[in-house]
């Protein structure tokens, strides 16, 4: 059943919703952007190998090289000329595909050298001198940012993880481990005491914050190595705990995902997606198309860690 609905529904979908130049939008009809084109890019790979879903994929590549910068990474929105943590999405869906190693490789320099504003020197200096700390976390500790210079946050954190956990350790630098080790440090800093991450803070004026669903997941899938730990095991009984009164496709679908990743299939959850769509005929955006084909999805190929080599 799940893939009659990939095949019938999502697959479909995503292949009308592509543009001209080879990208998606958020929306059919939507301009071009990298992020939706990078999620539709790898639900296409991950459970198609038809001669037309593979010419789609080929327009896609295209169209993501075509939009880095010359700096290696990529911007959120296409008129804009400085990168974006859309970098790490963008760099997971070209991973696995030999012709577009340099361009990972550049992404990868890119991200490796891009420092969040808490991580630069005239911002801890500043901290030193007002003796300034947010409440509930250890600002020493460091991931990645929205924007360029800005605070780090759980999500573009969680991505860039993502990546790096999926890139063969020999093409990993130094300085790209290491940044690494300290963006899990930063997540298990910035869990919530309830279990489960929200977008930032766990304390907010001294008063423990809620997590969301889709920071949660996100967090579990960069924190996949470490299964057995505590933090994570009180995470996934966090969402576990919620997943039934999810009420929007994109979280059910990463829901999903991530029981998924953890080995907890839960089939009651894929059929509630199902509903979602029977209830809303396909008001989804493309992003979250591309989730629940990965979240239906019988591999999970795009969570392993990639060997460069194939170019099919």
């Amino acid at each position: 059943m799940s893939s009659t609905f990939v095949e019938n529904i999502c697959l479909p979908y995503l292949l009308g919703a592509q543009n001209e130049d080879g990208g998606w939008g958020f929306h059919t009809g939507s301009t071009s952007r990298a992020e939706p084109t990078a999620w539709a890019l790898i639900a296409l790979l991950e459970v198609s190998s038809s001669d037309s879903h593979k010419q789609a994929a080929s327009k896609a590549l295209q169209f993501l090289g075509s939009c880095q910068l010359p700096d290696g990474s990529w911007p959120s929105s296409p008129e804009l000329r400085e990168g974006s943590w859309v970098t790490s999405v963008v760099c997971l869906a070209l991973l696995a595909r030999k012709e577009c190693a340099e361009n990972v490789a550049r992404g990868l320099t890119w991200l490796s050298n891009e420092l969040p504003g808490e991580a630069r020197t005239v911002h801890r200096l500043i901290r030193r001198i007002f003796a300034k700390k947010p409440a509930g976390q250890n600002v020493s500790y460091f991931g990645w940012s929205w924007t360029v210079g800005t605070a780090s946050w759980v999500e573009p954190t969680s991505h860039a993880i993502i990546f790096l956990r999926m890139m063969p350790p020999q093409l990993l630098s130094s300085a790209a481990e290491s940044r690494r080790r300290m963006g899990e440090t930063m997540l298990y800093d910035r869990m919530c005491v309830s279990g489960g991450w929200n977008s930032g803070n766990p304390m907010v004026y001294g008063v423990p914050g809620e997590p969301q669903v889709s920071s949660t997941v996100w967090a579990l899938l960069a924190l996949h190595e470490h299964p057995d730990r505590p933090e994570i095991q009180k995470s996934l009984a966090w969402l576990q705990a919620h997943s039934s009164a999810i009420q929007s496709p994109a979280s059910l679908a990463l829901t999903i995902i991530a029981f998924n990743a953890y080995g907890r299939l839960d089939a009651s959850l894929i059929e509630s997606l199902r509903g979602m769509y029977e209830k809303n005929e396909i008001l989804w955006n493309v992003p979250e198309v591309a989730w629940a084909t990965l979240a239906m999805s019988a591999t999970q190929s795009w969570l392993q860690p990639k060997s460069y080599g194939k170019a099919d």
